[in-house]
């Protein structure tokens, strides 16, 4: 592990030069640095990445009671749909799979997805509950450190190469130079009615009446690259999508100085300081949490406040993004 943090098991508060939280057996990292301050977005290119072919076959997997697979005579009746946020009622409804846990059904899975493949049986699940008919190999964008052994990818490297709908069959970009972010953070190629808005895996939009839902996690910098958080990215990815009990250095209540990051399915605007047009909008990357606690907070509207390591404290429910692989643009 990097030298520059340390792991310790807490059952009381811990005093050091930087604050922390307390928790019964909470995991804690406290790293050498003293502040991760959201930048403005840079210019982000796809140069020096691995990217995964779109034609990768699904794995045959049991995606838990109520999200089976369709008889396989049935088609899929959406080969366009290929991307969506999941649902807090989707997520939170899921039963086990191969190797993703059971959420809680009130405070959902917090950071611990089962790892990548986990995740990926997630976004399955729900794709194939929402659409059954289905075949598609669904990958959720995170980023993994490789830091317990397992490869380190970055987000960005693993959603294939395009194109991608949502499952009413709008675009939410055609390559992966229109998946990275413009200037506003939001997808370079997305139709307007999805760039501002995300939908789920109804094709609903992401965000609910009277809620503040919008944080999802990615693991993720603006660019869709593994989180530099001074510990390796093992914080930004929760030991890379397996614990729900790692607190990173707590952030301020704009999100800044946390270890966990976050984007935004709908823009949320917080205002600018220093000018940053496109915090509060970024789609990959807005700001940060406190930790990978379970938990939803979706009706308040700031930052994870001191002492809230949920995944949802800043205004969501650990919610993810979902991409497959090789669909078909609609009308095809």
């Amino acid at each position: 592990m990097d030298a520059s943090w340390r792991a310790l098991r807490i059952g009381s508060c811990v005093c050091s030069c930087v604050s922390v939280g307390c928790g019964p057996d909470a995991d804690v990292r406290i790293t050498d640095e003293s502040s991760f301050v959201s930048a403005k977005i840079p210019t982000c290119s796809l140069e020096g990445l691995s990217l995964v072919s779109g034609d990768e076959p699904t794995s045959a997997t049991n995606f838990g009671a109520g999200t089976s697979m369709a008889d396989e005579g049935h088609a899929d009746p959406r080969p366009f749909f290929s991307f969506f946020v999941t649902s807090q009622a989707g997520l939170f409804g899921l039963s086990a799979t191969e190797h993703a846990p059971a959420p809680d059904p009130v405070d959902g899975y917090g950071g611990n997805l089962g790892g990548l493949r986990g995740a990926d049986e997630i976004c399955t699940a729900l794709a194939r509950h929402s659409n059954p008919g289905d075949r598609k190999t669904w990958r959720a964008f995170l980023s993994a450190s490789g830091e317990g052994g397992t490869e380190r990818v970055n987000a960005i490297e693993r959603v294939g190469q395009g194109p991608w709908f949502d499952f009413r069959g709008f675009e939410i970009a055609a390559d992966l130079e229109g998946l990275l972010p413009d200037a506003s953070g939001r997808p370079r190629g997305a139709d307007p009615r999805l760039s501002r808005m995300f939908s789920d895996e109804n094709g609903e939009d992401a965000r609910r009446p009277g809620q503040d839902n919008h944080d999802t996690l990615t693991g993720s910098d603006a660019c869709g690259r593994l989180y530099a958080e001074g510990a390796a990215g093992s914080i930004a990815t929760c030991d890379d999508w397996t614990s729900n009990s790692l607190h990173g250095i707590q952030g301020d209540l704009a999100g800044r100085g946390g270890q966990v990051p976050v984007g935004h399915s709908w823009p949320r605007a917080f205002g600018a300081p220093g000018g940053d047009e496109a915090l509060g909008a970024r789609w990959i990357s807005d700001h940060t949490i406190n930790g990978c606690e379970p938990g939803a907070q979706v009706l308040a509207g700031a930052g994870a406040p001191p002492g809230d390591f949920r995944v949802g404290a800043g205004g969501g429910y650990g919610g993810i993004y979902c991409f497959a692989l090789g669909a078909q643009p609609p009308g095809l």
